[in-house]
């Protein structure tokens, strides 16, 4: 019995998934493959085009909710009747925003809202997306490389929480693929002196926006046939892209010309087989990737699915640290804080060339412990809070042992010491200094763990 193809789009922005892989989605689809797209954002920081929509720049929700028609109808054009949003009804992410730099690639915005994509911690960003891996069970998920085709922050950032998601989810995924780009394809895509572009009536390019690709490209799919499904999706995303004959412009009105190819490096899981590389590019996304063998690892959940079941999977969401993960941190504190007190003013006293030097051993000692007891913290939990209650009952235990008329044996402290005062400070710091310190997952990961 043949297999159905399930494929799995990821993209950062209603638009993306069409200006990069909209003719290789509508391939899938004709062919009768199983396609979902996901996208990160909706949007809602892309500057505006048309006059008449030009009311809707800034207003961050009024695009959001246009963006969202838009991506609609494009999904219509390209034949695909499964979309999501990332985070569905429990999270909202929001667009980061970019700037076009002089180089002509984009760059990130000087300032994005709390809620915007590249202000979450990249580790729940990929918890979301596994838990859509976990819920589809792909054969292959396609998203952007690691330059994020013209550099948008957004791009980037789903680059690497797929690449992690990938990792986390339970399914294991057959084909792991990266949109990438021949820099002579992208050269002759931007090149003003092909036939038609005059006519157009778009900018030529400065500078080539799209990025020198990252690994070697093993696939260029042939789209041509759908070329009018992708130009009508492309004409669904008004506000952000204008089309005219076989060409089309984002907001910098730099014209390209529409591509009739697309082209994907292998990222994870089954390699492209040599022998379909002897042309040089292999010519289908799922070339040699063997659909049955990624089914059979899973034999419960096929029968789930042949039974239009869902399969019963663990929940994977993201979750915010619970009540267990602060009283652990308080209990933590408390310990390093009484420890600490106790040990911070050991010292040795040792003699270099007749002058004696004072060695602070304890207050490194208790400093180590306190450093260590708050990397721990946040380590576990993924977040800076648990941690930060660590922080504070450590110094408040401490301001309470500094207080000579408060607790018995409360001269463990002297406030007139400036170890003392090291001790009392240090904690705090080294809180502080950690909660800008992102913790995620390990990324680099060999191929062969990815298809285990």
């Amino acid at each position: 019995m043949s297999v159905t193809p399930r494929v799995l789009f990821v993209h950062a922005h209603p638009d993306d998934e069409t200006i990069t892989t909209g003719g290789t989605i509508a391939a899938l689809v004709s062919e009768g493959a199983e396609v979902m797209v996901l996208t990160a954002t909706r949007g809602e920081g892309g500057e505006v085009i048309p006059d008449e929509l030009g009311h809707l720049e800034g207003d961050r929700q009024g695009l959001a909710r246009v963006r969202e028609q838009e991506i609609a109808e494009a999904m219509r054009a390209l034949g695909v009747r499964t979309h999501a949003f990332l985070g569905g009804t429990t999270r909202t992410f929001e667009d980061s925003g970019m700037e076009w730099g002089s180089d002509g690639h984009a760059r990130p915005a000087q300032s994005m809202s709390a809620d915007a994509l590249c202000a979450t911690d990249m580790t729940t960003v990929a918890r979301h997306i596994a838990a859509v891996i976990d819920a589809f069970e792909p054969h292959a998920v396609i998203t952007y490389a690691g330059n994020g085709g013209y550099g948008h922050p957004d791009h980037v950032r789903v680059h690497e929480a797929t690449t992690v998601a990938v990792d986390l989810a339970e399914w294991r995924t057959g084909r792991l693929l990266y949109v990438d780009t021949p820099a002579e394809v992208a050269r002759a895509a931007f090149d003003p002196d092909q036939d038609g572009f005059a006519a157009a009536g778009f900018a030529p390019a400065e500078h080539i926006p799209a990025k020198p690709p990252v690994d070697r490209i093993v696939i260029g799919q042939d789209v041509t046939s759908q070329l009018p499904a992708k130009r009508a999706a492309l004409e669904a995303h008004r506000t952000q892209v204008s089309v005219a004959g076989d060409f089309f412009a984002l907001s910098n009105g730099v014209g390209q010309r529409i591509g009739d190819h697309e082209y994907f490096s292998v990222g994870a899981g089954t390699e492209v087989p040599t022998d379909a590389l002897s042309d040089g590019q292999a010519a289908h996304v799922l070339t040699g990737l063997d659909l049955a063998a990624v089914d059979a690892q899973d034999h419960h959940a096929g029968q789930a699915r042949s039974a239009q079941a869902a399969p019963l999977r663990r929940d994977r969401s993201p979750r915010r640290p619970g009540v267990f993960a602060y009283l652990h941190a308080a209990v933590l504190g408390l310990l390093i804080a009484f420890l600490g007190a106790m040990q911070h003013l050991n010292v040795t006293v040792a003699h270099l060339g007749g002058t004696p030097v004072i060695l602070p051993w304890g207050l490194a000692l208790s400093l180590l412990l306190a450093a260590a007891g708050l990397w721990h913290v946040k380590t576990m939990y993924r977040s800076s809070s648990p941690m930060l209650v660590a922080a504070i009952v450590i110094a408040v235990i401490s301001y309470v042992f500094g207080q000579p008329n408060w607790l018995p044996g409360a001269d463990m402290i002297v406030t007139g010491m400036l170890r003392s005062v090291a001790w009392l400070l240090g904690p705090m710091i080294l809180a502080a200094v950690f909660s800008f310190i992102k913790v995620g997952p390990v990324t680099d990961v060999h191929r062969a763990d990815r298809t285990r």
